[in-house]
């Protein structure tokens, strides 16, 4: 067994070789490119096997292919993990991919950084690609609403009344010129933003509508397209989580803690791992809570409700609901069934 320690870069990629005694083999620097990372991988494991190790960035991916297609074992690691590169007095590109390759070799290294295959990879790109966009085009909603208020007109609440007003405002002879300019600009924006947004949840609908687990998670109450399509894209492999605490623990859901001695104390949730995943569970449990009415919701509903017993209990209530959604995600991607009410007592009590 040889460790490659792999220093990417935008157009070239520093690599390092250790063998067996962890002394250096070889080492050197190549283009970043598919074609030419393959070509290194090849040859150097025409001797023996190779352990690649590289930092996550933004050419993560495509190391990633390259490396895999020649055949070798690639790790990739949190760069804020990998302390001996951190802490080092003399940082250097060399350096790095020398440090990556003595932390495989010597097996102190994080834990790696899960890469995804392509099909979860692809349902990830277009859903990045719809949180920009509903960004950017509440952003314009916000601007042509400012824009309004600030000419004096009435807000309306909802998309299409202000879509409405706008119109009317525009087409008014006394409106302002100023005015006018900066409500046709708000508005061009948002009708142009808003077309894209129709197109890439018709890319989403198309890249998932085959995928039986996101079919699967639709039967939670509360769970619909674009929420069983962040659920099954952010979680990839479930079995890289032990349990359902882990994968809590992983969207953040889960509270932190503060022991000493025999004193605990346990506060508001991490907020830590995939914000995405978090923030689409809060808004699932604020519909189950709020808007659900079917039979299929009575259970859930009554955890929250048992916990919401005041008004300030709501958030809390809320935060409980989601991970009990996540909790039932897990097992349904895990055992490949359906949500089923009548299991919910006793899944959530082996839990």
């Amino acid at each position: 067994m040889r460790y490659c320690g792999m220093d990417v870069h935008a157009t070239s990629t520093v690599w390092c070789v250790l063998d067996e005694r962890g002394e250096v083999a070889r080492e050197g620097r190549v283009a970043t490119a598919a074609a030419t990372l393959e070509a290194l991988m090849r040859e150097l494991g025409t001797q023996d096997e190779v352990l690649v190790g590289q930092e996550v960035g933004t050419m993560t991916y495509l190391v990633h292919d390259a490396v895999t297609a020649a055949g070798a074992t690639l790790l990739s690691f949190n760069a804020q993990q990998l302390r001996m590169i951190a802490a080092s007095r003399k940082k250097t590109d060399r350096r790095d991919a020398y440090w990556l390759a003595k932390a495989l070799h010597a097996g102190m290294y994080p834990h790696p950084v899960y890469i995804p295959p392509a099909e979860i990879r692809a349902v990830r790109v277009v859903l990045s690609r719809r949180r920009l966009l509903k960004a950017e085009h509440n952003r314009w909603i916000c601007r042509t609403r400012a824009a309004l208020r600030a000419a004096g007109h009435r807000v309306p609440a909802g998309a299409t009344a202000l879509r409405a007003t706008v119109t009317s405002v525009l087409t008014t002879p006394t409106t302002a010129s100023i005015v006018r300019d900066t409500l046709a600009l708000c508005q061009r924006q948002e009708t142009t933003l808003r077309s894209e947004l129709r197109q890439v949840e018709a890319a989403l609908a198309a890249c998932t509508g085959s995928i039986p687990a996101i079919e699967r998670l639709m039967t939670v109450p509360a769970i619909g397209p674009l929420a069983a399509a962040t659920i099954y894209a952010t979680v990839g492999d479930v079995h890289r989580f032990p349990t359902a605490k882990t994968l809590a623990a992983y969207a953040g859901l889960v509270p932190t803690v503060r022991q000493s001695g025999g004193v605990a104390h346990l506060g508001a949730i991490t907020k830590q791992g995939a914000p995405a995943l978090r923030a689409t569970l809060i808004q699932a449990a604020h519909v189950l809570l709020s808007r659900c009415r079917g039979a299929e919701a009575t259970p859930l509903q009554a955890i929250g409700q048992r916990i919401h017993t005041s008004r300030g209990r709501r958030k809390i209530a809320i935060v409980a609901l989601a991970r009990h959604l996540l909790r039932i995600a897990y097992y349904i991607l895990r055992d490949g069934t359906r949500y089923e009410p009548q299991r919910l007592g006793i899944m959530i009590d082996a839990a």
